[in-house]
């Protein structure tokens, strides 16, 4: 159940070992995103301005939810579970294939969706589906 927690969830999601100050959450996300630890330690404290104890909460879990980061060793002997190149920033704004690619795409599984769906609705309504559904009633 927690091996994925070990694998940072992978996307490289791990508690600081380097600069943190209380649990490392905050310093993580910042490795994670490529931000700056202050940057994501402001946001924080402003969320708790807005939120108050709710994210005093979410900290604690993350500390909980989220693993020290291996040293440099256990990268790289276990290269295949870690990927310490891999983050969600990475992967969430990944600019290798272009827009209008990525919509084509989605419109074609959309597309492959809607047959499969026309499909499944003509079986289900045709004489032969009633038929053998009747045939197994009264087996």
């Amino acid at each position: 159940m927690f091996s994925a927690k070990y694998r940072g969830y992978d996307i490289d999601l791990y508690r600081s070992t380097r600069s943190r100050w209380i649990g490392g959450v905050c310093a993580g996300i910042a490795e994670n995103m490529n931000w700056s630890a202050g940057g994501v330690r402001l946001a924080i404290f402003i969320l708790f301005m807005f939120t108050g104890p709710l994210v005093i909460f979410g900290y604690i879990a993350a500390v909980f939810l989220l693993a020290s980061r291996p040293s440099q060793q256990t990268y790289q002997a276990e290269e295949s579970v870690y990927r310490p190149n891999a983050n969600l920033k990475d992967k969430v704004l990944d600019k290798s294939h272009p827009a209008s690619a990525r919509v084509a795409e989605i419109r074609a599984r959309m597309a492959n969706i809607d047959q499969r769906i026309r499909r499944l609705e003509e079986h289900v309504t045709s004489r032969k589906f009633q038929f053998d559904r009747e045939l197994r009633r009264s087996l």
